[in-house]
C-alpha cells in the first residue's frame, strides 16, 4: 500500500469525524444524553470511549515519533503487519455499515467504569482528531514500517506505526456509525 494513499485516506476520515463531532457538540444536551435502552451508551459516552481507546495509540505514536521519526527516511510504501492488518480489517465496518466483529468493551475503555462522560468528551475528541492530523503530517516524513507502538492490550502486542494509525481510525469509524444510529433513534436524522 502506498504510504501517501494511506495517509490521505486517514486524513479524510479524521477531518470528517472532527467536523461531525463539532456539529454534534452544538446539539441539545438531552439528545446527547439520550439512551436507547438501560445500560446502553449515550452519545457522550461513545465519545468518551473513543478518547479512552484511541488516546492510547495517539500517546504511543506521539512518543515514538518524538523519539525516532527523524531517524528514518520517508518510505513510499507501507506494508501492514499481519496482526495489525488482521485486527484493523476486523474492526473496520463493512461498506454496508455492518460490523464484522462484535465484542465486549474492556473495563479500561468503558466510560461508565472510568470517570464517566460529559460534554467535554466531545471537545477532547476534537482535540484527539487534531493530534492525529499532526501525527499524519509527521508520518509523511518517516518510515511507518520501522517504528513500533504498543497496542491497547499492552506492550506484548506491538503494531507498526502505520497500523497504529489505521487501527484506532477504523475503531472510530465503527463508533461513528453507532453515534449516527443513536441520533436517528432520537429523531435527529443526518441531513
Amino acid at each position: 500500500m502506498r504510504t501517501e494513499q494511506l495517509i490521505t485516506g486517514l486524513e479524510l476520515v479524521i477531518a470528517g469525524q472532527r467536523a461531525r463531532a463539532v456539529e454534534i457538540a452544538a446539539m441539545p444536551a438531552e439528545l446527547l444524553l439520550h439512551r436507547t435502552q438501560q445500560g446502553a451508551w449515550n452519545i457522550l459516552e461513545v465519545f468518551e470511549h473513543l478518547n479512552l481507546s484511541s488516546g492510547i495509540y495517539v500517546r504511543g505514536l506521539e512518543k515514538v515519533f518524538a523519539r525516532s521519526a527523524e531517524r528514518y527516511r520517508p518510505n513510499p510504501d507501507f506494508k501492514p503487519g499481519r496482526l495489525g492488518d488482521y485486527l484493523t480489517r476486523g474492526m473496520e465496518p463493512r461498506p454496508d455499515g455492518a460490523i464484522r466483529w462484535r465484542m465486549r468493551t474492556m473495563r479500561m475503555f468503558d466510560p461508565g467504569r472510568q470517570h464517566g462522560a460529559s460534554h467535554t468528551s466531545i471537545d477532547r475528541f476534537v482535540d484527539l482528531c487534531d493530534r492525529i492530523q499532526a501525527l499524519l503530517a509527521t508520518a509523511r516524513t518517516t518510515d511507518l514500517n520501522a517504528m513500533r507502538v504498543a497496542s491497547s492490550l499492552g506492550p506484548i502486542i506491538r503494531f507498526k506505526a502505520g497500523d497504529a494509525l489505521r487501527f484506532p481510525v477504523a475503531h472510530q469509524r465503527r463508533h461513528f456509525l453507532q453515534i449516527e444510529r443513536l441520533l436517528q433513534e432520537a429523531g435527529m436524522d443526518r441531513k
